[in-house]
């Protein structure tokens, strides 16, 4: 028996000591590591785990593979089932490792905007004492639309609650009860809320339903001074109408942990946009990430070589 480690840009290399816990929990499995950026069917087909991402086109050629973990909480890529050769493998996911970077990244890019930190930076480098005053905002008593109320979208209701925030939260299953926000809605009802909101954090995973879930609408209904934040996936909003409505000061901000496309090419619009922070997919990636991520890995691992029950399933009906 086999299990395969896949490392890449974002799941870095795990310490010895995680390394080695893998190898206690499942002594019969002869453990490997491979680079993502180098990976070939050669090293995965006789593979019955594997932790981490494997490129899409080689799972058709995977008949052995019984289990994949992914080192992220979402599969986009990987829904169709027709991808896999065995169609009764299970796909699992970290979901529960990235609430509290994100929420903190989040927080970081609302005061960022908000505060107009940008202007400063360049000013100091350039030596200025700038007194003029331009737009600042506070986080605190603002009204804030969650969309998403997963780990990460819960988490960051945590974290605003502490500013005093007035929150309103959006998710699919909106009569299920919440710990942090009462006043959940429907995604159905995201024009009627837009107008309220100061901030818009975005946290919903991309599919069907939430492709270009933002455009000119949405942008044009929105208050001039909100700020949009979007630690979710790029296709949630269309790109070119949010920059747009940047430079036609129709919304005060935006950040971007996320684009579509992505990576996002030289010369698009977004790049001269005033008043946006962009991050390439980095809001999880802190130094503890890796390991929260291998500890999910590991009691799930425990769970598989036991026979019981596992959780963090992939959904396909749900693409998420």
């Amino acid at each position: 028996m086999k299990l395969t480690i896949i490392n890449d840009y974002y799941f870095r290399k795990l310490p010895d000591e995680l390394l080695q816990e893998i190898k206690d929990t499942a002594p019969g499995y002869g453990i490997t590591e491979v680079e993502q950026s180098c990976v070939t069917v050669d090293d995965l087909v006789d593979s019955d785990i594997v932790f981490g991402r494997i490129p899409p086109h080689l799972l058709i050629e995977l008949p052995n593979l019984k289990w994949q973990h992914l080192a992220s909480a979402g599969a986009n890529g990987l829904m169709d089932k027709e991808l896999y050769a065995n169609k009764s493998m299970l796909l699992t996911k970290s979901s529960g490792t990235f609430g509290i970077p994100i929420a903190e990244h989040i927080v970081g890019m609302m005061i960022a905007l908000g505060r107009d930190f940008e202007r400063y930076y360049k000013k100091q480098f350039e030596g200025i004492w700038d007194s003029e005053w331009p737009i600042l905002l506070d986080v605190s008593d603002s009204t804030v639309l969650i969309i998403g109320l997963g780990d990460i979208g819960t988490e960051v209701s945590r974290h605003l609650k502490g500013f005093g925030c007035r929150l309103i939260g959006m998710r699919k299953n909106a009569d299920k009860p919440h710990g942090v926000i009462k006043d959940v809605r429907p995604v159905s009802q995201l024009h009627e809320a837009l107008p309220e909101a100061d901030y818009v954090v975005i946290c919903t995973p991309g599919t069907a339903e939430t492709d270009k879930l933002f455009g000119n609408k949405e942008f044009e209904i929105m208050k001039n001074t909100a700020i949009i934040i979007n630690v979710g996936r790029g296709m949630i909003i269309d790109s070119v109408a949010l920059a747009e409505a940047l430079s036609g000061r129709k919304i005060h901000g935006a950040g971007l942990d996320v684009t579509d496309p992505e990576p996002l090419p030289k010369g698009h619009p977004l790049w001269s946009a005033p008043n946006i922070l962009i991050t390439p997919h980095v809001s999880a990636a802190t130094n503890v990430t890796t390991g929260r991520r291998a500890r999910v890995f590991i009691n799930l691992l425990k769970r598989y070589v036991a026979g019981l029950e596992m959780y963090n399933f992939i959904d396909f009906e749900a693409g998420y």
